[in-house]
């Protein structure tokens, strides 16, 4: 009973009992449908935390804060930045495989600008930050740059920007040409923009990608709480992209130039320190390994975020795959109970198969190769259900939920490998519980089926 004749004779013992196997499948497709729904929805979330939220790659760590209250006010009494040294004990941690240092601007600074986006000119106190250039290569590739005028190259003369050339601005008081300074914002600059703030200003909402090529003006040491104290130095920025590594709210400068302005508005120290430094990590395995080491050396973890949504997004995955698990297998108790039902109304049937030549291993095969044909085809329709069910949610969401940050626009990711793994299990646990009722047919004496004993 093998080729062609042992699949038309699954096939016709199919379809003459199908309403048994169709009761059967039942519990498998609302199992499979459950799983791949669930899975997917958090293989989504997952995706959402640790990629866009979180990104768990990268580790950014800074000495430990110690703070002591006095009533409103608190005061720090630990070191605040990291030196050379503290760089170069970072970077010879096992599993590190690059540290970019960051530095804060330690000086006041004014944003203007704005004009050719919402219609008229806004003015705002800001707060920037440096990375390393290097951090952000995958992200906007060259356009954020060091950048650095040649001392032997004299500055173009200039009456309007026109007169410059491309990524340079004519700076009317000098009258010579500079070059723009690029920025990067950070994606929830975007998203608390688009979710909360132009609502409460009636502004439109805006294409990240367009973002590109604004341009605006910073004067840096300027502020509107206190007259500056100091030379205000005068600036234009250019935004070249959005990156996860920016700060989070503010705006991100290349490192080289919030030292310079660090030590020309604060003191000469101040262009030395950095706040903080990202680890990258190749390996996210090395992940808990480089966290120990970076506590032992007196720092901490500043997005411990991250670890706890690694956790969360780990447990919820866990706890959504038991359930669909649970409901297969309870589904692969109740294909048991119907493939005894099926084995005792097909003995005269199995008892002729055995009286004209067919071995106990053909009868168990044979009922086997149903069980899976049945866990295969409810697995397949399972899938097609979870996607159904997936795209009522994400309408329903499109159209009841309101815009939150990092909104997407589906709520669920369905990989190949989650089809083909959901359906292999399927078709494991129809066959597993068809197995005893199989055996049970196979083990019969053919005399005692035919003569209904």
């Amino acid at each position: 009973m093998i080729g062609r004749g042992f699949a038309r004779t699954v096939a016709g013992d199919l379809l003459r009992h199908w309403k048994h196997f169709a009761a059967a499948s039942v519990g498998i497709i609302l199992g499979v449908a459950a799983l791949i729904f669930f899975l997917g929805l958090g293989l989504r979330v997952r995706d959402l935390l640790l990629v866009q939220v979180f990104p768990s790659e990268y580790l950014e760590v800074a000495p430990r804060s110690v703070d002591l209250d006095i009533f409103a006010l608190r005061v720090d009494l630990g070191r605040d930045t990291l030196d050379s040294a503290a760089l170069e004990e970072l970077s010879a941690i096992p599993g590190v495989d690059a540290v970019y240092p960051k530095m804060r601007l330690i000086v006041p600074a004014l944003a203007s600008g704005g004009t050719s986006l919402f219609g008229a000119g806004m003015q705002t106190e800001i707060v920037a930050d440096g990375i390393d250039p290097r951090l952000v290569t995958e992200d906007v590739g060259e356009a954020f740059h060091e950048v650095g005028g040649d001392p032997e190259s004299p500055a173009r003369p200039c009456r309007r920007d026109g007169d410059c050339s491309e990524g340079s601005y004519c700076d009317r008081p000098a009258g010579v040409c500079k070059p723009y300074i690029p920025v990067l914002v950070s994606p929830y600059v975007v998203e608390l923009y688009n979710g909360a703030f132009r609502r409460a200003y009636g502004l439109p909402k805006i294409n990240p990608d367009a973002l590109r090529g604004l341009s605006f003006e910073m004067a840096f040491g300027a502020s509107t709480f206190r007259p500056s104290e100091s030379t205000v130095i005068r600036e234009r920025m250019r935004l070249v992209g959005v990156s996860d590594k920016a700060i989070p709210l503010g705006v991100t400068l290349p490192l080289g130039h919030v030292r310079s302005l660090n030590a020309a508005l604060g003191s000469p120290e101040a262009g030395e320190r950095y706040h903080s430094a990202v680890l990258g990590v190749g390996a996210k395995e090395m992940l808990p390994a480089v966290v120990e080491a970076v506590e032992a050396a007196g720092l901490e973890v500043r997005d411990r975020g991250a670890r706890r949504a690694a956790l969360v997004t780990a447990v919820m995955m866990a706890v959504l795959g038991l359930v669909g698990v649970a409901l297969i297998t309870v589904a692969a108790a109740h294909i048991m109970h119907v493939f005894f039902l099926v084995v005792m109304v097909r003995r005269r049937e199995i008892g002729l198969l055995r009286a004209v030549g067919a071995r106990r291993g053909d009868i168990r095969n044979l009922l086997l190769a149903e069980a899976a044909v049945v866990g295969l085809v409810s697995g397949l329709v399972g899938s097609l259900a979870a996607l159904t069910a997936a795209v009522v949610a994400d309408g329903f969401a499109a159209s009841r939920v309101p815009d939150f940050p990092f909104k997407p626009e589906s709520f669920f990711a369905f990989p190949p490998w989650l089809f083909l793994s959901v359906i292999a299990l399927a078709v494991g646990a129809a066959v597993v519980g068809a197995l005893p009722s199989a055996l049970r047919a196979a083990a019969g004496d053919p005399s005692d089926a035919l003569a209904g004993r």
